[in-house]
């Protein structure tokens, strides 16, 4: 239910922006490869890769300052650490969890841009994120490890190409994700680099 809660607020949120501004806005999708890491008690810090596909659009408040949200399906790939049991293991974690764990995340960026010159722009804001698909089983109940939601900051650099963009970007979780208990805390962080293609 509240997945869907959130949903509803983002296509309300796309589709006022796109009315109200049909007439300036500009818009596109973006692909991108994403090196993602979870730091804390029982998921060890190493970057692996995933991937992930969205759609932005923009509007020039300024002749160099845009507001850019986004919509991303992105695919984050976290490692259970060696000494997960240790922690866990006396209350809701399971002995012989399997240590490949996979989320896909809903998420909404609202971006900040600034042309520094036409072809280098730097973009910041704060993401939020919505688990839609979990694969693990770290919690011997079968609940779901991770929280739901997820608040994050972005801050990244784009070189514009035309209808071509090319982007690196750093994200940084600043919510707790661990739902498996309330002793420790799960933060994520994200190193993304693709594409950005202009459609209109």
């Amino acid at each position: 239910m509240q997945v869907l809660r959130y949903t509803l607020i983002i296509v309300l949120f796309f589709g006022g922006t796109v009315s109200l501004y049909s007439q300036k806005l500009a818009y596109g999708v973006n692909l991108d490869l994403n090196y993602s890491s979870g730091s804390g008690k029982g998921l060890q810090d190493k970057m692996k890769p995933g991937y992930g596909g969205g759609i932005w659009i923009n509007y020039p408040a300024t002749k160099k300052l845009k507001l850019q949200p986004e919509l991303w399906l992105t695919q984050y790939n976290y490692i259970k650490a060696d000494d997960f049991d240790k922690y866990y293991k006396n209350n809701a974690g399971r002995i012989g969890a399997r240590t490949k764990i996979r989320l896909a995340n809903a998420n909404l960026p609202l971006l900040l841009r600034y042309d520094i010159i036409p072809w280098i722009i730097v973009f910041a804001g704060p993401q939020i994120g919505i688990v839609v698909f979990e694969d693990e089983n770290l919690r011997k109940d079968g609940v779901n490890a991770f929280r739901k939601t997820e608040l994050s900051a972005v801050g990244g650099l784009e070189f514009n190409l035309g209808t071509v963009g090319v982007f690196g970007r750093y994200t940084q979780g600043v919510s707790n994700i661990n739902n498996m208990d309330s002793r420790y805390q799960w933060k994520s962080q994200h190193i993304d680099l693709g594409i950005s293609l202009r459609v209109r």
